[in-house]
């Protein structure tokens, strides 16, 4: 069986910056709105919401073509981890409608239905926990920046959301690593999954 070509497993995808986030997601005025958040907080939120909801569709696509390949345990793990993504997604909704903004319900790209073997989903999987990772990092400069501690302290979350994002993701790679990608390897590998679910 061929390897995959992969890049290295710690690049990141994006630089974290504290602009603003220009997504061209629409949304309802401030005005007569909680005073404690202005237009760029909501932005950045109801990109956080689009950004999760898109990874839920993403592990869901995962797990769709896991299951259609005989990897049915690790079908379930990426069902998983789809579902906990719409939770993320919540957690900033919230917060916006405990601000008196209505999240934006923004439209969500038609994620890969093809995918070279389980491998390449766990590299991929890595790959988007690092660029969302950085996302998070610039919602958190930003409420630094802004000086809304209390955006500041929803970014914590996301990003010791993270932490636990990566070390699945690290615990699948150096699996890879250390025991190989064969046939053999993938059917202990997705028989070992089964402990995670």
């Amino acid at each position: 069986m061929q390897k995959i070509a992969r890049p290295t497993v710690f690049s990141t995808k994006a630089a974290v910056t504290s602009e603003p986030i220009k997504t061209g997601i629409k949304t309802s005025s401030t005005k007569g709105k909680n005073l404690l958040i202005d237009e760029s907080c909501i932005s950045f939120l109801n990109y956080r919401v689009q950004q999760e909801d898109q990874s839920s569709r993403i592990y869901l696509s995962m797990s769709l073509w896991l299951d259609n390949n005989g990897y049915v345990n690790a079908a379930k793990l990426w069902k998983k981890y789809s579902d906990e993504e719409r939770g993320h997604a919540d957690i900033a909704r919230t917060y916006l409608l405990n601000m008196g903004v209505q999240p934006a319900t923004p439209s969500l790209e038609q994620p890969s239905e093809t995918y070279a073997g389980l491998p390449d989903i766990i590299q991929q999987s890595f790959d988007h926990e690092v660029e969302i990772t950085n996302q998070c990092s610039n919602l958190a400069t930003h409420a630094l920046k802004d000086g809304s501690h209390m955006l500041y302290e929803l970014a914590l979350h996301y990003l010791k959301e993270q932490n636990e994002e990566h070390g699945k993701m690290q615990n699948w790679v150096d699996q890879l690593k250390a025991f190989g990608e064969d046939k053999i390897a993938m059917r202990l590998l997705d028989h070992e999954i089964k402990d995670y679910l």
